[in-house]
């Protein structure tokens, strides 16, 4: 029997419809379509990833698919390695074309795409892929990137009629050959403390945003406990492609052109242009996943595992901004930057905790975790480009300086409830007096802290910069990363080695 011709889109990390290159070639290509997201469970297991992050991705799928049923189209999710899928799918139809887009994501991913582009090969299947992000892929270097990046922002969206699209109605007979196994609870379950997932949701977000919430934006942006409604909250979204960059871009403009002067957001448009300026850094050196990006930076000898590390990962380190902010992390999936910053600056300098263990375990916290930003900055706050400016943000200035109140401690370090301003900052300058009074027994109710940061800082930032005068780092940097760098920064690099300035 002639097996019928069908093509395919993969979805990955672009759940949505609308401007949507994949499913736009698909619709206009006319044949039917199996439309399918695979929850791969090599993926599941990988240490950047949990529970949350699935979730989020079962409720973008099922948002998409009620939005495809008001069509009368389908879209099927399979819980199974991508390449079993297409050997199955093979089996009964003649696939012509596989579409998906670039994913700029861990090297598992990366691999896998190429797994796949063999297999296509192999079976005589094209296999297209489409940019997003403004990401080129397989660029190894800066030429051109920037106008083209520029040029993607600002192209009008991909357009494409939905009742065009072609699905396949059932799968019935591919589930019964995969023999898959159902989802676990924990991905579809939903789960309120955090953003629910979902194109409809992104929308809802952008527009709340560019509509009132992004007037206090620039000043609440650095305050842990406003900054949740004052940020856009897009990040997730955009992560897992839930609305494309290029339509949250445009979007600003558009509200930046009704609003007219009282419309200031320079700060969170210029953060999309540089969220695909690292992604594209990823995709041209996948290595920084694994490695630091100045390589002689791999050999400063910070620990793996230990009591330091055991402490930090369970939020009992008895310093309330670190403590606060990673309770906060793991219920939520969300903080803002700075304290991000200041979780991995603390664990760099006042911990000397290897920063590849503290990539894994933030990235599983992070709801919004996207491999490019997320390694790239990672790198970044614990020092392991060798020229960028040494940035470590004091937990105690942080909590003075932008939860004066105690806001956003007590909220998360209920054990520090009653401690007002400013000791819950700083609870080891407690008297016995004042932890009899507050019930709140410095070592019983709250851990003492587990070391001295300003001794435990100095101590290492003489080793790490004892280190970066070397000659062998000085010239280690590699020419792919120092093309994605800002020419003025590369010019004062020596002389900022001559007198090194901290960013607190």
């Amino acid at each position: 029997m002639q097996r019928p011709p069908i093509n395919l889109v993969w979805l990955k990390r672009d759940l949505r419809l609308r401007d949507h290159a994949a499913l736009a070639a698909a619709s206009y290509a006319g044949l039917p379509t199996l439309v399918f997201y695979c929850f791969e469970p090599s993926l599941m297991e990988h240490p950047d990833y949990a529970a949350r992050h699935w979730r989020f991705c079962y409720q973008s799928l099922v948002d998409i698919q009620q939005q495809l049923k008001a069509y009368g189209k389908q879209l099927f999710w399979f819980h199974c390695e991508v390449t079993d899928l297409l050997q199955i799918v093979q089996q009964h139809y003649a696939i012509q074309k596989l579409f998906a887009h670039v994913e700029v994501g861990v090297q598992q991913t990366f691999d896998r795409d190429k797994a796949v582009s063999r297999w296509c090969k192999a079976h005589e299947v094209r296999y297209l892929e489409y940019g997003q992000d403004a990401v080129i892929r397989g660029q190894k270097h800066r030429d051109g990137w920037r106008e083209g990046a520029e040029r993607h922002l600002s192209t009008i969206p991909i357009q494409y009629e939905l009742t065009d699209l072609n699905t396949l109605e059932t799968v019935s007979h591919l589930r019964q050959a995969l023999q898959e196994a159902p989802l676990p609870e924990a991905i579809v379950t939903p789960d309120t403390n955090f953003q629910p997932g979902g194109e409809t949701y992104a929308w809802r977000y952008l527009r709340s945003f560019l509509t009132t919430r992004h007037q206090q934006y620039s000043r609440q942006l650095s305050k842990p406990h406003l900054s949740r409604k004052s940020c856009s909250r897009l990040s997730p979204y955009l992560a897992y492609g839930s609305i494309s960059v290029r339509e949250a871009f445009q979007a600003t403009e558009v509200a930046r052109a009704e609003q007219g002067e009282h419309f200031n957001l320079k700060n969170f448009h210029s953060r999309l242009y540089w969220r695909c300026h690292y992604m594209q850094k990823l995709e041209s050196g996948h290595y920084l996943e694994h490695h630091a990006i100045n390589p002689k930076l791999d050999d400063l000898d910070r620990t793996v595992g230990g009591p330091l590390w055991e402490a930090f990962a369970q939020a009992r380190t008895g310093f309330p901004m670190v403590d606060a902010s990673l309770r906060c992390l793991k219920a939520t999936g969300w903080i803002n930057f700075r304290m991000r910053a200041m979780l991995v600056t603390f664990t760099s300098y006042a911990l000397w905790l290897d920063w590849r263990q503290v990539a894994h375990y933030l990235a599983q916290l992070f709801l919004d975790f996207e491999p490019g930003i997320h390694y790239a900055q990672i790198q970044m706050q614990a020092g392991l480009t060798g020229y960028h400016t040494l940035r470590i943000f004091n937990p105690n200035v942080q909590a003075t300086r932008h939860d004066p109140d105690g806001t956003f401690i007590h909220q998360w370090l209920p054990e520090l409830r009653e401690v007002p301003p400013p000791l819950c900052h700083q609870p080891w300058k407690m008297t016995a007096m004042d932890q009899t009074f507050y019930r709140c027994e410095l070592g019983k109710d709250y851990p003492a802290p587990i070391v001295d940061y300003d001794q435990a800082v100095a101590k290492n930032k003489d080793y790490y910069w004892a280190m970066r005068h070397r000659q062998e780092v000085i010239d280690a940097l590699p020419a792919v990363w120092r093309q994605f760098c800002v020419r003025e920064d590369i010019a004062k690099y020596q002389k900022m080695l001559k007198k090194p300035q901290e960013v607190k």
